[in-house]
Parts: structure tokens; C-alpha cells; sequence
């Protein structure tokens, strides 16, 4: 995987709408630094195609791997970016509907080099091929300025607000797996004090920006950042 000689992005393109995948191969097919070399529309097509032709960027429309139209999906939207770049280490501009802060930091947290609004990529094409470019080129591109605009409206930055370590993570999965338990149980149960596990949940209130344990389970579920395993 890599840029290749003449200096031709390589890309492919994912999205289980047959019109967004048209309107984002017309925004990209007359820049002659770009090359769309594949199209599909499922994750199990998105690992496919990378395997297939290595792509120095991988367009992911967010609908295909979160099902917003269903809350039955086989692959989260985290899975599917951690197994993109683990089968060839390839660069992910995921393209959305909507943006959500707690969103937007898991897909970038998973492996995701950049986040766009489909309405802003469809609407132009010179921002869109910027992003890619930026990105294949290994340039810092996490969110374009309309949508860090939207989301951070006091400039506040994304990496003011910490995001969930795999420790934290766990302790919230110790806490889903025990709903029976106490925070001191919990505590118990994991070999920490009490205190510490208290502090890291502040800091996950923060992270997830909701205001207490219940807000902050709902938004790990369904960012698929832990699972209920005991009904």
C-alpha cells in the first residue's frame, strides 16, 4: 500500500447508497491526482476491496456500518475501521449524515483518519479531494473546518476532552457486567479502590460529555465500546 509513482491516490469507495456512490465518483473522477479503483457496499465488500487493491484511502459512508436504518448490524462502525486498518494499515475518511462529538471521537479513536458531513463532500468537490489528499499524504486532517466549526462552536479542541483508554473502558464493562453491584463492589471486584474507580468514571462523564454512570453506559453501548453479556 502506498502512493504510487506518478503520485495517483488510490481510492475505494464504500456506501449502501447507489446515488452517494455516484455523486462522490463524479466529485472525484476528473481530479488527476485521484483513482477510484474500487467500489462496494458492506463491510465485508469494504475488507475485501482493500485487500484487493490496497487503497491509499477508503471513502466509509457511515449508514453502511452503523445501520442507522436498523438496530440490527453485523459489524459496528469501530470494528469495521480497526479491521480496515489492521488488513493493510490503509487511511479512512469516514462520510456521515449526521456528527455527534462521542461519534466522531470513537471512529477517530478506532483508526479513522478524518470525519465528513456527506452534504459538505457532495456539495464540494475541491474539499473532498483536499481531505483525501491531505490524508493519503499522512497531513494531520481530523475533522474539515465546516464540521470542527459545528461541533467545537468555542473552539474547543478535540483533544482537550481525553478519550476512554482501554482500562476504562474495561471498568465500564465491569460495571454493564454487574448491574447488581455497587461502585464499591465494582471496585472490589476489579482490585482497585474505590476512589480510583470513581475518578476514572469522571473522567469518562467528561469524555463522553454526559452527565453521570447511566449517560455515559448508553453512549458505550452504542458506540459498541462494551456489550451487555449477562441477559
Amino acid at each position: 500500500m502506498g502512493i504510487t509513482a506518478n503520485g495517483t491516490i488510490r481510492v475505494v469507495i464504500i456506501d449502501d447508497q447507489e446515488v452517494v456512490r455516484i455523486g462522490v465518483r463524479a466529485a472525484l473522477e476528473n481530479d488527476g491526482q485521484i483513482e477510484i479503483v474500487g467500489e462496494g457496499m458492506t463491510p465485508a465488500e469494504a475488507l475485501q476491496l482493500t485487500r484487493q487493491h490496497q487503497p491509499d484511502v477508503v471513502l466509509l459512508g457511515l449508514n453502511t456500518i452503523t445501520g442507522e436504518k436498523s438496530s440490527s448490524v453485523i459489524l459496528s462502525a469501530c470494528d469495521t475501521i480497526r479491521g480496515l486498518v489492521q488488513t493493510c494499515q490503509t487511511n479512512i475518511l469516514v462520510l456521515g449524515r449526521y456528527a455527534h462529538k462521542v461519534l466522531v471521537r470513537a471512529l477517530i479513536h478506532a483508526g479513522a483518519s478524518g470525519f465528513m458531513l456527506k452534504d459538505e463532500a457532495m456539495n464540494s468537490c475541491a474539499t473532498l479531494a483536499q481531505a483525501i489528499v491531505d490524508i493519503a499524504r499522512k497531513r494531520k486532517l481530523l475533522l474539515s473546518p465546516t464540521l470542527y466549526e459545528k461541533l467545537y462552536p468555542d473552539s474547543l479542541a478535540m483533544e482537550e476532552t481525553p478519550l476512554l483508554t482501554g482500562r476504562r473502558i474495561a471498568y465500564m464493562q465491569a460495571i454493564a457486567d454487574n448491574p447488581h453491584l455497587t461502585i464499591a463492589q465494582v471496585a472490589d471486584l476489579l482490585g482497585i479502590a474505590e476512589s480510583t474507580l470513581r475518578n476514572n468514571l469522571s473522567t469518562v462523564f467528561r469524555a463522553l460529555d454526559t452527565p453521570g454512570l447511566n449517560g455515559a453506559l448508553v453512549e458505550c453501548l452504542r458506540m459498541g465500546l462494551v456489550q451487555i453479556n449477562n441477559y
